[in-house]
C-alpha cells in the first residue's frame, strides 16, 4: 500500500510502455522497498497496446495516467503535470528498487535542502556476469569523469527533482524522442541550484537495451549524446529503438541456440589463437622493435576474428563441409602467423594468406546461403584487406621496416573502428538486415 506518513512528499513517477512484463516486479520492489512512503505511485501508461495499464490498476493505491502520444519526455511530463508531491522520483519499468535507495533519499534532502536534484547510475541484474562487470566498470569511469567535468549529470531512470524546479525550467523537452533527455533536463536544472549525482544512489535495472544493440555501440551512442548535449545543448541521435520482451516461440529458442553455438565457437577459436600468440612469445627470440606493433596488431586481431566468427557462424550451413574445412585451413595459418612474430614478413605473409583463404570462403559461401549483402561487403573488407598488406609487404621489401609495419598496424585499427562504430558490420542482424 502506499502511505502518506513521511515528512517528505515524493511522488514516484514510471513512464511505461508495453511494460507488462518488467512493471509487476518494479512496482513490487518500489512498494516494497519504500515500506510504502511514496506519497503517491504514479504510472503513465504512454500509449501502450498491451497489458501495462491492467498490471498497474492491480496494485492498490498506484495510480495510472494516460499519455496517448509516445515518447519517453511526453511521458515524463505529463507524470510532472499530474503528480501532487513536492519532490518527483523518476525510475524505468524494467528498474528494480534496492532497499536502501528511499532511505537515501530522505537522508539527502533533509540534509541539502537547497539541492535540486539527486541522481545515480544503474547496476543491471540480468546480463551475464561478466558483461555486468564490464558495465558496471563503465559507470565507476565514466559517470564521475562526466560529472566532474560537466558540474551536472542527471540518468533519466534514476534521479529525484524537486517539482518546483521542474516546474520553473519549463519541464521537460518534449521534441527530444530518447537520447540526451536527462542531459538536457540536467543542464536546464544546474542553473537553479545544485544537481548531484551519487554513485551509491544506484538502481537495479534491466540490459535489454546492451543486449539488443551491444555493448560497445550503446555505450558509446549514450556517451556521444552526453557530450553533444553540453556542447550544442541538443542530442546528437534523434532516434531510438525499442527494446521490449517478445513471447518466447520455437523459433525464437532455435535462434537463441544457434547464438548461443556461435559464440562458444567465438570464444574457443580466439582463445587457442591468443594461446598460440603468447606461446611464441615465451619461447622465441626477436626484435622487440618489430614485436610491439604486432603485439597491438595481433590483439586487434583476435577481437576482430571473434565478432567475424561470431556472425559467420550463425550464417553457414551448420554442417557445411566446405565451411568447416575453411575453418580447419583458417585455423593453420593463424597459428603459422602466432609461430613467425620473430620475422616481420612471414607474420605479414600469412596474414595475407588469411585474407585471401577468407575471401574465397566467403565467395565460396554466396553460393549456398542467402544472406549476400552482408558476405558481398566481408569479401570488399577482405580484399581491400589483401591489397593494402601487399602493400606494407612492398615497403618492407623496399626497406622500411618499422614504417611498413606501423602503419599496417594503424591501418587495421582504424578499420576496425569503421567495422565496429561508424558502419557497424557485426552488430548487424542477418535475419533483419540482410535479407
Amino acid at each position: 500500500m502506499v502511505q502518506k506518513n513521511n515528512n517528505l512528499k515524493i511522488s514516484l513517477i514510471i513512464p511505461a510502455y508495453n511494460e507488462e512484463n518488467y512493471l509487476p516486479e518494479c512496482l513490487e520492489k518500489a512498494i516494497e522497498n519504500s515500506e510504502g512512503k511514496f506519497y503517491e505511485i504514479i504510472v503513465v501508461n504512454n500509449n501502450s497496446t498491451d497489458r501495462t495499464k491492467e498490471v498497474a490498476l492491480e496494485f492498490p493505491g498506484v495510480r495510472v495516467v494516460d499519455e496517448p502520444m509516445k515518447g519517453l519526455t511526453k511521458a515524463r511530463q505529463k507524470g510532472l503535470e499530474e503528480a501532487k508531491g513536492d519532490y518527483l522520483a523518476y525510475i524505468d519499468a524494467d528498474t528494480l528498487m534496492p532497499p536502501q535507495w528511499f532511505g537515501i533519499v530522505e537522508k539527502f534532502f533533509k540534509k541539502n535542502p537547497d539541492a535540486i536534484s539527486l541522481s545515480g547510475p544503474y547496476r543491471y541484474y540480468d546480463g551475464s556476469k561478466i558483461k555486468n562487470f564490464l558495465m558496471h566498470l563503465v559507470w565507476w569511469i565514466n559517470a564521475p569523469i562526466g560529472y566532474l567535468l560537466a558540474g551536472y549529470m542527471i540518468l533519466g531512470g534514476n534521479f529525484v527533482a524537486k517539482k518546483q524546479a521542474l516546474l520553473d525550467i519549463g519541464g521537460f523537452d518534449k521534441n527530444i524522442e530518447f537520447y540526451g533527455e536527462d542531459t538536457d533536463i540536467s543542464r536546464r536544472l544546474s542553473k537553479l541550484g545544485s544537481v548531484v549525482f551519487k554513485m551509491n544512489f544506484f538502481i537495479y535495472s534491466s540490459s535489454r537495451r546492451f543486449q539488443k544493440e551491444g555493448l560497445i555501440k550503446t555505450n558509446l551512442v549514450y556517451a556521444l549524446n552526453f557530450v553533444w548535449e553540453i556542447l550544442f545543448k541538443r542530442p546528437f541521435n534523434n532516434s531510438y529503438q525499442d527494446c521490449r520482451l517478445v513471447p518466447i516461440t520455437d523459433e525464437i529458442m532455435t535462434k537463441e541456440n544457434e547464438k548461443k553455438g556461435a559464440e562458444l565457437k567465438a570464444w574457443i577459436v580466439s582463445t587457442l589463437f591468443t594461446f598460440a600468440f603468447l606461446f611464441a612469445l615465451m619461447f622465441q627470440e626477436f626484435d622487440w622493435r618489430k614485436v610491439i606493433p604486432l603485439i597491438i596488431f595481433y590483439s586487434i586481431l583476435v577481437f576482430n576474428t571473434f565478432f567475424s566468427i561470431r556472425t559467420f557462424s550463425r550464417l553457414a550451413p551448420p554442417k557445411s563441409l566446405t565451411h568447416n574445412l575453411f575453418d580447419l585451413v583458417l585455423v593453420f595459418l593463424y597459428i603459422m602467423m602466432a609461430t613467425s612474430i620473430d620475422n616481420a614478413t612471414y607474420f605479414i605473409f600469412f596474414n595475407l594468406l588469411i585474407f585471401a583463404v577468407s575471401a574465397i570462403k566467403y565467395t565460396l559461401l554466396l553460393e549456398n546461403i542467402e544472406y549476400d549483402i552482408i558476405l558481398k561487403r566481408k569479401i570488399l573488407i577482405d580484399v581491400l584487406g589483401v591489397f593494402s598488406t601487399g602493400l606494407v609487404i612492398g615497403g618492407i621489401m623496399a626497406g622500411y621496416v618499422m614504417w611498413s609495419i606501423w602503419s599496417w598496424v594503424i591501418i587495421f585499427f582504424l578499420a576496425n573502428i569503421v567495422l565496429f562504430i561508424l558502419w557497424p558490420f557485426y552488430r548487424l542482424d542477418p535475419k533483419k538486415d540482410c535479407i
